[in-house]
Order: C-alpha cells, then structure tokens, then sequence
C-alpha cells in the first residue's frame, strides 16, 4: 500500500524534471501545452492534499507569517498578469494569463504540502529531495544535450544548450545551484570513499557543463561562492545579505574591475568571449538597468504598485534597446534582471516583500548552516539566489528560478512540531 507521504514525495521528485519538459514543449508547441505539463504534478500533490482534507472534514492552522508573505508576494505577481491583460500585452490571453498563475503557486504550495506530509519522519529531508529533482531535470538535460535534441528559445553555436530549460543560462544557474549545495555532501560523506568519488564526479559533471555553457557572470559568481563555502569563510563573512542587496549597482559601478579579472588568462581560457565593451556593458544589460533607473528616479509612473506584467513595455523604456538588438518589438525583451522586472511589474511593494522573504530565508538556512542540520545544503543554493536575481531574469514569473526559491522556502512556512492536523490550504 502507497502512503500519501510516499505519493506526494514521488510527484515532487518528478515536478522538475517535467518542468523541464514543459518548458521545452512550451518553446516549441506553445506555451499553453507547456505550462499545463510543467504545473501537473504539482498541481497533483494539491488535489491530494484537498481530498485528504474533504475526508477528514478537519482543517488546522500551521501556518507561518512566512507563508502569509509568500502567499501575498505571489498574489502581486498574480495581479501584475492581470494588469498585463487588460493593458493589451501582445501575447496575453485569459488561458495563459491562468496557466501563468498555476506556475507560480502550485510548486509553492506543493513543497508546502510535501513538508506537512513529511513533518513526523524524522528521515525526511527535504533538502535531499530537492536536490535529487533538479539533479533529474539537469539529468535529462544532459541525455538531451548529447542526443541531439534541439534547444529552443536561447541557443547559441559551439555552446551547450540544454534542451528542457527555458534559456541557456538556465542551466547554469541549476548547474550552480546544484554544485553549491553538493560542496555540503562532501564533508557528509567524507570517510566513504564511493560516495565521496560519485560526489566529486558530480561536482565534475557541472563545472564542465558551467564551462560550456559559458555564462560569464554566473561562473563567477559560482566560483567565489564555492572558495567561501569550501574554506567555511561564510561562516565568518558578515553582511552578505546586505551585499547581496547591491549586486547590480556594483557590477555596473566595478564594471572595469570585472573586466580586468575575467581577462585574466585563466578566465580567458574558460571563457573565451572577454570583449571589453561586451564585458563591460555584461552584454547590453546595463543600457537596460539604466533606462529602468532612468524611470525610478525621473518618471516614477506606477513605481508604487507597479505597471503589470511587462510594465516596461507599456513605459515604452526598452524601445530602444529594441532597435540596437535588431528585435522587431519590444515586447519580446524582458530586462534581465528579476529585480528591475519586479520593479517595473509590481512595484516597489513587490520589490519589498521579496526582500523580506529573502531575508527570513537567508536568516533560517544561515542558523540550519551553522548547526550543520539537514538543511544546511539549502543555504549555499540560497546564497547564489541571492546574488544572481537582480542580474537576471532566472527568478521571475514562470522562469524555474521562482519555482526553485519559494520550494526553498517551504519549511519555513510551517510550524515546527504541529499537532496532527490537515494543512489549511487557501
């Protein structure tokens, strides 16, 4: 006999995987097609959850402030599509506006549940499943990679593009996410030679993939978080939250620093695109940020609540931009960056209460570092979150970046120890 916990475990180790796919078919067949197969497991675990409560007629409070925050964020994200809607984004429709909104929540509420499910199994370690799920999604990727599958969307010649991501930097992010929190294995399972030499081999696997990818940014972001992490110096570094804050303006404040250091003949080695003006302008991304800063700080039009979704369209800021890239419009272009997409989305209130949510993440999964607990893993995948979401788009609306930061944040969203009662689930 299957129990439930047994059940939901298994649809979730699935969900990113076929998230994957669902991308994939969503580039090719229409977006439609692949959000209705990115949000189906997940959406599974709810509609189990919810029939398991209707049985038991009985419904408990567990829930965190945590989750309330979530949960509001979200419904800013939500709303921002309607917005969109009604304000004539090519491409918009009421279907996809919908299926749009089931990609935020269900993979949030899902881990919810997995977490409720799981509270009484002292075994259980979320950490370990969410690792083994991407570790699926980059498995497939990979099988993908090597047997021709044509990548849609973002691909570029002579790099690795993996299929069943949204974009090609897509996969570096995982790749990082997934190395950052296998770096914790390696002091776990030190003393067993076997799992040691799979880890390592794991690790391998990654960088090589990061390599070919050839995202620059990301790479070395990777890299001078897993010297912090391998030398347990993140022990001891204060203020990384705040410095995290501040990612994009010191990347375009220190763009010639970055410069000087990816045209080091190692990174040259690695790298190989190291222009200056590329490297400098981190591929045209900057004339974006500044035409966003330009609208913060002069125009300010919807700042506090935001445009909806594409709000930069609407503003007519990435016009511009449209023109230098060759694009034929402007809404095809987002402003890569999550942080500028929120703000011109949802506004300085969504810019907000994702900062407090990461905030209550950074500060959990610090303390579970410290103590070395089960969730300790969760911490350093957290940590290059926290750095790369201003610099890209890899934590916005549909992409797997949301997906994978509200799943992070499930525990925190119920209390500990809760008496045996059903999740309330609204």
């Amino acid at each position: 006999m299957i129990r439930k916990n047994q059940l939901v475990n298994a649809l979730f180790l699935v969900g990113f995987p076929l998230f994957g796919i669902g991308s994939y078919i969503g580039l090719k067949q229409g977006i439609s097609k692949g959000m209705i197969v990115t949000s189906t497991p997940f959406l599974a675990i709810v509609l189990i959850y919810l029939v398991d409560a209707l049985y038991r007629k009985r419904v408990g409070n567990l829930l965190t402030r945590t989750w309330w925050l979530c949960m509001l964020y979200i419904a800013t994200l939500v709303v921002s599509m309607f917005v969109g809607l009604r304000n004539g984004i090519p491409g918009l429709n009421p279907g996809n506006v919908l299926l749009s909104c089931m990609v935020f929540l269900m993979p949030f509420l899902s881990a919810v549940i997995v977490n409720f499910y799981n509270r009484d199994d002292p075994e259980f370690n979320f950490a370990g499943l969410l690792l083994k799920s991407l570790m699926l999604l980059v498995g497939i990727n990979i099988l993908g990679y090597f047997g021709g599958v044509q990548a849609y969307g973002h691909s570029f010649e002579g790099r690795a593009n993996f299929p069943f991501m949204r974009g090609i930097y897509t996969g570096a992010h995982v790749l990082s996410v997934i190395s950052l929190m296998g770096l914790y294995q390696l002091g776990s399972v030190r003393g067993r030679p076997v799992a040691y030499a799979l880890v390592l081999a794991a690790l391998g696997i990654g960088l090589y993939f990061m390599v070919k990818i050839n995202s620059r940014l990301s790479f070395m972001i990777f890299l001078l978080l897993a010297v912090l992490f391998l030398t347990r110096a993140v022990k001891l570094a204060k203020g990384l939250y705040t410095i995290s804050l501040f990612t994009m303006p010191l990347l375009l404040s220190f763009s010639l620093l970055v410069y000087q250091v990816l045209s080091t003949p190692f990174f040259v080695s690695i790298l190989q695109r190291v222009s200056k003006e590329d490297v400098t302008t981190f591929n045209g991304r900057s004339y974006i940020w500044n035409a966003v800063a330009d609208w913060a700080f002069y125009d300010r039009t919807g700042l506090l609540f935001g445009n909806g979704y594409k709000g930069h369209y609407k503003l007519h800021l990435l016009d511009f931009v449209a023109v230098l890239w060759g694009e034929p419009h402007a809404y095809n272009l987002h402003s890569h960056s999550t942080f500028t997409e929120v703000l011109t989305a949802q506004g300085v209130f969504g810019v907000v209460l994702l900062y407090v949510i990461l905030w209550r993440a950074f500060k959990y999964y610090r303390q579970e570092y410290l103590q070395g607990t089960r969730y300790a893993p969760m911490f350093a995948g957290l940590v290059y979150i926290l750095f790369i979401w201003q610099i890209d788009i890899f934590c916005y609306g549909v992409d797997i970046g949301h997906s994978i930061l509200f799943c992070m944040l499930a525990p925190l969203c119920l209390k500990p120890r809760a008496p045996d009662l059903p999740l309330q689930v609204t």
